[in-house]
């Protein structure tokens, strides 16, 4: 009766925030609100693609009294607009049409997308785990956190002014969004078996 069922739409909310040379290692650094959709495609109870468009806020300012950076170091707050595809590898089967088997899983996810800060679009790679439950047909919970490691050192709008070599991997600046979801498998009349009707 649902097996041609296998799409999603849905909203996310969140918190996301900016890792850099203003700001190394510390996870939900100066956390701001983020808001988006997403819309999922279900090839089967394992595996799915999803593509989500967001827009948050990153922050940053240096503290000299952690460490020292040459230069001149203002603090920034920018406006981010992020548009990705991932694909999600659950790790139990997970179905909202039968949510009674198929209730729960933990996942992963990993894809590619674009984002928009301060007039610049920048490549980058978001990298995820998460949760999803289904407490009634159709309907999805669940939360989920991402990495992005984008390929732009400009965030921050910091410029180092020393002549220490730089890497191109590894001194770009990252962002992570962070959140809650809710998402609905959406109708689909052709899928409904006429021995239902």
């Amino acid at each position: 009766m649902f097996s041609q069922e296998r799409n999603d739409a849905g909203l996310i909310a969140g918190a996301s925030y900016y890792m850099g040379d203003y700001n190394p290692s510390t996870q939900f650094y100066k956390p701001s609100p983020a808001i988006g959709v997403l819309f999922r495609r279900n090839f089967n109870d394992l595996y799915s693609l999803r593509v989500t468009g967001a827009m948050g806020w990153l922050r940053g300012s240096h503290d000299p009294e952690k460490f020292y950076l040459p230069g001149e170091t203002p603090s920034f707050s920018k406006r981010i607009i992020v548009i990705d595809g991932v694909g999600e590898i659950g790790f139990i089967p997970f179905n909202t049409n039968r949510h009674k088997m198929g209730a729960f899983t933990p996942y992963v996810a990993l894809g590619a997308g674009i984002a928009y800060v301060n007039h610049t679009i920048i490549p980058h790679i978001p990298m995820g785990i998460g949760i999803k439950y289904s407490p009634v047909n159709r309907w999805t919970f669940g939360l989920e956190w991402r990495v992005h490691k984008t390929f732009f050192d400009g965030i921050d709008d910091y410029i180092n002014i020393s002549d220490e070599p730089k890497s191109f991997i590894h001194n770009n600046d990252w962002f992570s969004i962070a959140g809650f979801f809710v998402s609905y498998r959406i109708f689909k009349q052709s899928a409904i078996c006429p021995a239902y009707m």
